[in-house]
């Protein structure tokens, strides 16, 4: 009988990997595993830690863990071993821990300590030294110019990663000048991953609401039949439209990888529907969306075609208004050749920027 429920109770465990605890002080993750066979090897680069497993079979995950030191959690099924990303907030100080009987590994992960201080000065209540006044909240923007590296994106009359870049960097200028301080993805040709899942992700997790107010990333479209111009923005929610379907698993990598993570993040936006945090900033979302459409509008003439909701994988964690902006189909004959012109892209960084400017003056974001 005590076999019958020793077997119960390992099943259960294997229900969840890994199993995700959020303490005082510290957030734990238990990875139980089958046999002490089972080899892992843990790396962290920056903000995200990844753990391979060699020999070990699992279901794929995406946990929204959100706790003072972890952003999310995914589990990767991959041939005869399985990687797990973890994402985390800021400096993070990782202890891994394996044990016997069950066997399993353990990884705590705590905030690391800041530089002690003397004497501590007395405080109001709401937090800052007496005696000074507050220190005004700085809005801080993060910008995603899409693709790069080894993905060079749409190739029409122009190329989208030199495009969007150009307009990214023209953007984050006329921000700082208005004292808004920027950050962003890339600030050259580069990709954050080779793998297409895994350069989504790492962009997706900076969008954190203890970092960020905004993100936006700036991508050029493209159409079959190379006669569409226009703007269009995206946010994050289900996509209906099977126009909007395709232009989603394009920009979740195309073909079969594309088709993989729009799967991946439907079941997010699925998500969305029972978690009303989650809608409030659907909301905001989609009412920056609409903002930015209509300046970009404004600023180059250029038609807004809408905004759309879309199981848009690089948008998927953000706890901040995100939205993915289309600026112009590269591979109109007109509209291409507007956007190989820094002119023209002048005009699209001011119609970003002044629709963001809008957006922070209405008061729709925190921090």
């Amino acid at each position: 009988m005590r076999r019958l429920v020793w077997w119960a109770w390992l099943w259960s465990l294997a229900l969840a990997f890994p199993r995700v605890g959020v303490h005082e002080g510290f957030t734990r993750l238990v990875f139980d595993l089958p046999s002490a066979q089972v080899a892992y090897r843990l790396d962290q680069e920056g903000d995200l830690l990844t753990l391979v497993f060699s020999g070990l079979a699992a279901e794929a995950q995406d946990l929204v863990v959100n706790s003072p030191e972890v952003a999310s959690v995914q589990v990767v099924p991959e041939k005869e071993r399985v990687r797990v990303l973890v994402r985390l907030k800021g400096a993070v100080e990782v202890k891994a821990q394996r044990y016997p009987d069950p066997d399993r590994l353990v990884v705590d992960l705590s905030l690391k300590a800041g530089p002690s201080r003397a004497a501590t000065p007395p405080k109001a209540s709401d937090g800052r030294p007496l005696g000074r006044p507050p220190k005004p909240q700085r809005p801080v923007v993060l910008l995603d110019p899409g693709h790069g590296g080894v993905d060079p994106g749409m190739v029409g009359y122009v190329v989208e990663k030199e495009v969007v870049l150009d307009v990214a960097l023209r953007l984050k200028r006329l921000l700082e000048g208005e004292g808004i301080a920027v950050r962003l993805t890339r600030d050259r040709d580069m990709h954050l991953s080779p793998d297409k899942r895994t350069d989504l992700s790492r962009r997706a997790a900076l969008a954190d609401s203890s970092q960020v107010n905004l993100f936006v990333s700036i991508h050029v479209n493209a159409s079959p039949t190379r006669t569409a111009q226009g703007v269009e923005v995206f946010y994050f929610g289900r996509s209906q439209d099977p126009r909007v379907l395709a232009q989603v698993i394009w920009e979740n990598g195309g073909g079969e990888v594309g088709r993989r993570l729009t799967e991946e993040a439907k079941g997010v936006a699925e998500k969305i529907l029972t978690d009303i945090v989650a809608q409030a900033n659907q909301r905001f979302s989609q009412r920056l969306a609409e903002t930015l459409g209509r300046h970009l509008t404004q600023a180059t003439g250029s038609p807004f075609r809408g905004s759309f909701p879309g199981d848009l994988f690089v948008l998927r964690y953000a706890k901040v208004p995100a939205v993915l902006v289309e600026v112009g189909f590269g591979d109109h004959p007109a509209e291409g050749r507007r956007l190989a012109d820094p002119a023209y892209r002048e005009k699209v960084a001011q119609g970003l920027f002044a629709g963001i400017l809008t957006f922070l003056a209405n008061g729709a974001y925190a921090r």
